[in-house]
């Protein structure tokens, strides 16, 4: 079983997440800020994160950039999930931190899944 880690402020999109990836047999753990995010990455291992950009107590982007210079979780693939970033450059500014791949915020649960898939090289 895969564990996802979902790092969000957010407990409407929480549930959302919850309701959507629990039927599809993921174990999942929620952080709703950076500090705990990280701390749960350490505790958990998941397989792969995701990560909203607006956090209260971080950007999102920097944190994944601080996840990808931790030598025990670097190789954690990242998800970044958010209605933030509509612009080009503002997506390109996540890649360029480390993330996998970028979903907008209103998503297709369709998408989402088939995304969390492809990362995890489930499809």
């Amino acid at each position: 079983m895969y564990r996802i880690l979902i790092i969000e402020d957010d407990a409407i999109i929480r549930q959302t997440l919850d309701k959507i990836l629990r039927p599809e047999n993921y174990e999942l753990f929620f952080s709703f800020n950076a500090s705990d995010g990280l701390a749960s990455c350490l505790r958990h291992k998941p397989d792969i994160i995701l990560l909203d950009v607006n956090l209260p107590d971080a950007n999102g982007i920097d944190f994944c950039r601080k996840i990808k210079i931790e030598e025990k979780i670097r190789h954690i693939p990242v998800l970044i999930v958010t209605g933030e970033a509509v612009d080009v450059e503002r997506r390109m500014e996540g890649l360029e931190a480390g993330a996998d791949d970028y979903i907008l915020k209103p998503f297709d649960y369709k998408e989402l899944v088939f995304r969390i898939k492809r990362i995890l090289k489930q499809i």
